[in-house]
């Protein structure tokens, strides 16, 4: 066993694939083959599951590559002239939809100026279909709102708590948000999604009654609605510049505002945890206070990511 047979197998954990690594440290895809196959045969375990195509790590092989890392970190750390030839790699990426339109791009943004090698392919979708996408391994992380149910062998890891807020036309009357909603005609977020039943189960516990002429899939779409006078709505607030329209004017949900976190759901063994730690760090730094908008009001959720805890009594 050399240092470049190391070096292969992390990068087809971080690829996902024996052609993938092979491109990304200029090795033919029957060389990469048969640089495991002889790690196989010498280590006398089988790393690779290669009844699915394409082949997988086995538990073995996940153990193995864990520790190939730590031995690879400490020969690195011998020479500063020594670098990893198979710098970055694929992250299979899910998002709700809410994430991709606020804080999503703005942390692959700092990714990519961080100089981090990393190929995302993102797909969107409800957090009850990104969860069970992320436990079926089809995805290696989602941001998400925290699940209602743990599981197991997946874990969430919390970066943002995110206020929700009533947007309606500046030509609406009145400042208390019951009067507001009871008062226009509602446009409601998709009740399928997270964000929907968060919003409709304190609506329920308030007694707030509204009028719905209109049920919407996209928070974009809401957001166009009631910019253009056909309504109000209630939205998380995502903390970015130019959140809302100027046609838009917010009101806080609920004295405290209503919560909900949001995070990322990881397996517990994933060969790419590195790069979900990377993600996680990058989302964590746009939300902190220091890294907002200046534009930003004071009391949303990019001012005081903290604010609001005890209201954040009921997951979604």
């Amino acid at each position: 066993m050399d240092v470049k047979t190391l070096y292969t197998l992390v990068a087809i954990a971080d690829r996902g694939s024996f052609a993938e690594a092979g491109n990304a440290i200029g090795l033919s895809l029957s060389a990469v083959s048969m640089q495991m196959r002889a790690l196989e045969e010498e280590l006398g375990m089988t790393i690779f599951d290669r009844s699915r195509r394409p082949p997988v790590l086995t538990d073995a092989g996940l153990a193995f590559t864990k520790r190939a890392r730590d031995l690879l970190a400490h020969w690195e750390s011998m020479s500063a002239a020594l670098r990893r030839e198979a710098a970055g790699g694929v992250l299979k990426l899910g998002s709700v939809h809410t994430c991709v339109s606020g804080v999503l791009p703005l942390a692959l943004k700092r990714l990519q100026q961080q100089g981090h090698r990393i190929d995302i392919h993102l797909t969107t979708g409800l957090t009850h279909d990104l969860e069970r996408a992320v436990y079926r391994r089809q995805l290696d992380v989602a941001v998400v709102t925290e699940p209602e149910v743990p599981r197991i062998d997946l874990e969430f890891l919390p970066f943002f708590n995110e206020e929700f807020v009533v947007i309606t036309h500046v030509t609406t009357r009145g400042d208390s948000d019951k009067g507001v909603l009871e008062t226009t005609p509602y446009v409601r977020f998709n009740r399928t999604a997270r964000v929907g039943l968060l919003v409709q189960e304190e609506m329920i516990r308030r007694q707030i009654a509204v009028r719905s002429t209109m049920e919407i899939d996209t928070l974009e779409g809401v957001i166009a609605m009631v910019a253009n006078g056909l309504g109000s709505s209630v939205v998380p607030g995502r903390g970015v510049e130019n959140e809302f329209p100027p046609t838009i004017r917010t009101i806080p949900f609920g004295s405290p505002p209503l919560m909900r976190r949001l995070g990322i759901l990881v397996p517990r063994d994933n060969p790419r945890a590195h790069l979900s730690r990377l993600l996680l760090d990058a989302l964590t730094a746009v939300t902190t206070p220091a890294n907002t908008p200046a534009n930003t009001p004071a009391g949303s959720p990019a001012s005081a990511p903290g604010a609001g805890r005890p209201k954040l009594a009921r997951k979604g």
